[in-house]
């Protein structure tokens, strides 16, 4: 847009290379080809069309019902405007364009000259009005000269003085003055429609002077209104409106319903309180209470009854409601009686009366006593439940019990009466008069104590016993046979044969340059015990107490690989040997463990949820226990530090320049096996001489011997063994095929495995020289891989001393964990 034009212009005319635009509080406007009108066409006559915009569409309106036509039409009423219309007009016509809600009008000359037009009625009219003498102070008044024919004058007519308006032109001029504001009213007038729910009796805007309605729609002018709006049953609406800019608007007002009168009665008609939706609102009875009008629960508490409740529609506009509600007691009457009578009677422990009586209690569980002198209590249980009555057999009381106190040396002794457990000393008992009871004391490590008892009702008396203790023979075989015996903390030398309560006893063997050992025995009498005891060095004792396998936190199973000297690479005359297999010697000092198994897609994803280990021809590479594929050397590392962290271990990689390196000195944290450790494991641990492949030295391998490319991925690779099968097209399950005598799964098929070191050809330092703990390069673009994989066929990859290398992720490429021992 030019300087003539806005970002809020909704009419836009071009006119002879003139642009003009009116913003949409500025409609309606006129156009025509007067110095008043708000866009100006040339050679049309002043004010001779007027366009606004109603609910977002734009219309046209004529003043002069002969002198304008639309697409050819003559155009005497008001229009919608559509887009492409044309509207012709005096010598000129204008093309109308819609788009993005604004309507641009582009003026056109129509070719024609010397019309003439029709008289314009109404400037007539206006120059007329113009004509006649205003009044004004006394004195001379300007008039137009103009030439005129000559008439003569009488002379009367010619006396000065003022001439006054006759009562026509006031008509008129009043009328040309109504008619102007109802215009200007029109002109800047809002279309307001009033939505008021739910639809009133009637609506007024009592305080506003200039208004029109039209349905639901007033015309009113910016600023503030009252409405005031009635309905039978509602509240009085009376509030201010604003009515804004916009030439098209609508607002929203709801009238409240008044709320209505509820009387709520209980039967039987008690104390009480009543809530309304959970909120107390007053007390029994609740008369005429006003209440909001839709559905409300009502809910009565009184006490000794259970709660009512009920729900109901509450209709409102003032509308009377009564609600009863019949109460249920929450007690039920218990009649209690005994043998004797006069029995006292507690019920939850407090006294409430004497038998025979018929007592009110609450529903639920109650705790019931009756107590008499010379008696034993009576207790028991009644479940009492609403408006239930309930009639308790008669109680017979029996005759007070005899007490007896019980002590035992030592004090912990367990006590029966005729079988029946007591309890253990210091006790005391009761027992029933006139009859015989067998007591009996029992400890560990004593004879048990045996007596019969009578007592007289009501009695009492003090039984002490002395346990007698039991012992038991002990035999030891003791290497070294100068080694000492403790027993309990205290020394008894050299003995052999030990004498020992039958308790369970704490045996500690102990001797200089030994790790010391206890045992735990316990002594039978009668039956001597013989117990052989071989005391280790504490070397020997440290190496026994190294656990051989451990699991990560994530289940992965690691097992203690033990090390030594050995010759990495293979020899020239190997059949399907690589150039970068060099032979050289190798000497590993530090233990390690090595995962039983590589890692899988449910361990990874532990670290990464989103990881997929994807598909290939059609076969799932991503099942849970499938190994990990589609991760790069860096992954895996990531993988083994987040491990190290989450098992309380020092990580073993750090990030130095950029890039991964191990620890200096390395930690015991999770890594990646170094390319000596995997051959070892591989090739050479717990074999005789290198293996050569996992199966064996001979091709064709047996079925099942490990995951190669056999004839079930026939359909998916281009080279595999015709002879061969191992049922698993891409990669299997780790654990699927027999460990190698290491106890190490899948070092030969399933995937190929990242290991930590950089990849060269020949690998650092002299290869006649033995190294220790080698670690790789330092530094290079590509990264160890080794082993067979589900893809892999030809008798170069399927052996054992076979060097791959790489430095992106594969789809039958993985890796296991290592980490070291100490």
């Amino acid at each position: 847009m030019d300087e003539h034009t806005g970002q809020d212009d909704l009419l836009i005319l071009d006119d002879a290379g003139h642009r003009q635009a009116a913003a949409a509080e500025e409609l309606p406007a006129l156009l025509g080809g007067g110095a008043e009108d708000l866009l100006r066409v040339a050679g049309w006559p002043a004010g001779i069309l007027q366009v606004g915009r109603l609910e977002g569409r734009f219309f046209v309106s004529p003043t002069r019902k002969d002198l304008l036509d639309c697409n050819g039409v003559p155009l005497r009423d008001t229009r919608w405007l559509e887009d492409g219309d044309v509207i012709s007009g005096p010598g000129r016509r204008l093309r109308c364009s819609l788009a993005e809600g604004r309507l641009r009008l582009v003026s056109e000359g129509v070719g024609s000259t010397g019309d003439t037009l029709p008289p314009d009625l109404e400037a007539l009219a206006a120059q007329a009005a113009d004509a006649t003498p205003a009044p004004g102070p006394a004195g001379p008044r300007a008039e137009t000269i103009a030439a005129a024919d000559y008439r003569r004058r009488h002379p009367a007519a010619m006396a000065p003085g003022r001439r006054r308006p006759g009562a026509l032109a006031i008509a008129l001029w009043s009328g040309l003055a109504v008619l102007l504001v109802l215009g200007w009213f029109a002109f800047t007038a809002k279309s307001v429609r009033l939505v008021i729910e739910p639809e009133p009796e009637l609506v007024t805007l009592p305080g506003t002077l200039l208004k029109f309605r039209i349905g639901e729609r007033w015309l009113l002018r910016s600023g503030e209104h009252r409405v005031l709006a009635e309905r039978e049953g509602y509240r009085r609406l009376e509030q201010v409106i604003e009515v804004g800019v916009q030439p098209d608007q609508q607002l929203r007002l709801r009238l409240e319903r008044l709320p209505g009168r509820i009387t709520l009665l209980t039967e039987p008609a008690v104390e009480g309180r009543v809530l309304i939706d959970d909120e107390p609102v007053g007390e029994l009875p609740l008369r005429d209470h006003e209440v909001a009008h839709g559905e409300r629960h009502f809910r009565v508490e009184a006490p000794r009854f259970l709660p009512a409740e009920t729900t109901l529609e509450v209709e409102g506009g003032g509308v009377a409601q009564t609600l009863a509600l019949e109460l249920v007691p929450n007690w039920a009457p218990v009649n209690v009686t005994s043998r004797p009578s006069g029995a006292t009677i507690s019920i939850d422990g407090e006294q409430v009366g004497e038998t025979p009586a018929t007592l009110e209690l609450e529903a639920g569980e109650r705790r019931i006593e009756l107590t008499l002198a010379g008696h034993n209590a009576w207790r028991d249980s009644v479940s009492v439940r609403p408006d239930e009555p309930v009639d308790l057999e008669t109680v017979v009381l029996q005759q007070a019990d005899g007490r007896v106190q019980l002590v035992s040396r030592p004090a912990g002794a367990r006590v029966t009466v005729n079988g029946q457990y007591q309890g253990q000393t210091p006790l005391t008992v009761t027992l029933r008069p006139a009859r015989e009871h067998e007591v009996v004391l029992a400890l560990p490590g004593y004879r048990n104590a045996r007596r019969t008892l009578s007592v007289q009702a009501d009695s009492g008396r003090r039984l002490e016993l002395e346990l007698e203790p039991l012992f038991g023979e002990v035999r030891l075989e003791i290497v070294p046979a100068e080694a000492e015996v403790v027993v309990d903390g205290r020394s008894l030398g050299t003995d052999r044969v030990l004498t020992l309560q039958a308790l369970p006893q704490t045996l500690e063997i102990r001797h200089p340059g030994y790790a010391s050992q206890r045992l735990e025995v316990t002594p039978r009498p009668g039956f001597p015990q013989e117990l052989e005891v071989s005391l280790l060095t504490e070397a020997a004792a440290r190496e026994a107490a190294i656990p051989r396998s451990i699991e990560t936190s994530l289940g992965g199973e690691l097992r203690l690989l033990d090390v030594g000297q050995f010759t990495l690479g293979t020899p020239r005359g190997e059949q399907g040997r690589r150039s970068n297999e060099v032979q050289r010697p190798v000497e590993l000092t530090r233990r390690f463990y090595l995962g039983v198994h590589e890692v899988t897609n449910a361990e990874f994803r532990a670290f990464r949820a989103s990881h997929d280990s994807g598909r290939f021809g059609g076969q799932s590479l991503n099942g849970d226990r499938q190994p990990v594929v589609n991760v790069s050397w860096e992954d895996a590392v990531a993988f083994l530090n987040w491990l190290s962290a989450r098992d309380g271990l020092e990580p073993a990689y750090v990030r130095r320049d950029g890039r991964w390196v191990l620890s200096d000195p390395v930690t015991t944290g999770y890594r990646l096996p170094t390319e000596a450790e995997w051959a070892w494991a591989a090739r050479h641990l717990s074999r005789e001489r290198p293996a050569r492949f996992s199966w064996g030295d001979d091709l064709p391998p047996p079925d099942r011997a490990a995951n190669l490319a056999d004839v079930s991925a026939a359909q998916l690779l281009p080279s595999t063994l015709v002879t061969y099968n191992d049922g698993f097209p891409v990669t299997a399950p780790v654990g699927s095929f027999a460990p190698n005598p290491a106890g190490i799964h899948d070092l030969g098929g399933n995937v190929a495995e990242w290991v930590h070191d950089h990849y060269a050809i020949v690998p650092p330092g002299d290869t006649g020289t033995r190294v220790q703990d080698p670690l790789g390069p330092e530094s290079g673009r590509f990264r160890v891989v080794r082993g067979a994989s589900w893809r892999h066929a030809s008798i170069t990859e399927l052996r054992l001393g076979y060097r791959d290398y790489s430095d992106r992720a594969r789809d039958d490429l993985g890796f296991r964990i290592a980490r070291y021992l100490e």
